[in-house]
């Protein structure tokens, strides 16, 4: 069975965070502004590990798309403490909204593929 429009718009959603998880560990960690070391491994690794679901959710294995959305739940869990640090940027807040309203988008698409289809009466 092929996957709907919406589905697919909200694992590439998926994706393309996962793959700006991984960028957190890339890019000024622990400088002026940016998160701690402790948290960018955290976030890094749930990025590698959303990527990994979302391959296999695209090959339309269940458990990828768990993988997926309990990591993105994860992810988006993780950023909310920097709402209540002084020491975060402006810039970096206003990329954490951007990246938790998507997160949420990509959630809501996806979240209805975990339904099993209807098992036919014979």
């Amino acid at each position: 069975m092929k996957p709907s429009r919406t589905f697919t718009i909200g694992l590439v959603l998926a994706g393309l965070l996962g793959l700006g998880d991984l960028a957190t560990g890339l890019f000024g960690v622990g400088g002026d502004g940016q998160p701690p070391l402790a948290a960018a491994v955290v976030i890094t690794l749930l990025g590698a590990i959303t990527l990994a679901g979302t391959w296999f959710a695209w090959g339309g294995r269940r458990g990828g798309l768990v993988t997926v959305i309990v990591t993105r739940i994860l992810s988006g869990l993780a950023v909310l403490p920097a709402f209540g640090d002084d020491s975060i940027s402006g810039a970096n807040v206003v990329l954490l909204s951007v990246g938790l309203v998507v997160t949420v988008a990509a959630l809501v698409l996806i979240w209805p593929g975990l339904r099993r289809p209807a098992v036919a009466a014979s």
